[in-house]
């Protein structure tokens, strides 16, 4: 029985993770479509920190130990 519950658990983080990697990944296209579609923009700073700080996250939850593969300023 705890074992049950142990798996039920464990499917159910597991698919909030997922939900929450595919939310960030959908913020990260669309910060990534901003910044290219609107250089002049005041906010294009703002943009740019959140993409970076989104990506830090989304790798993060990938690879805790990992590292963001993708040069800065990219």
């Amino acid at each position: 029985m705890a074992t049950d519950t142990s798996r039920t658990r464990s499917l159910k983080a597991d698919a909030e993770r997922e939900r929450t990697l595919d939310r960030l990944e959908a913020r990260m296209e669309a910060l990534q479509f901003s910044l290219r579609t609107r250089r002049a923009s005041p906010r294009f700073e703002l943009w740019r920190h959140d993409l970076r700080e989104t990506r830090e996250t989304w790798f993060h939850l990938v690879d805790p130990d990992g590292q963001d593969p993708t040069p800065e300023g990219s």
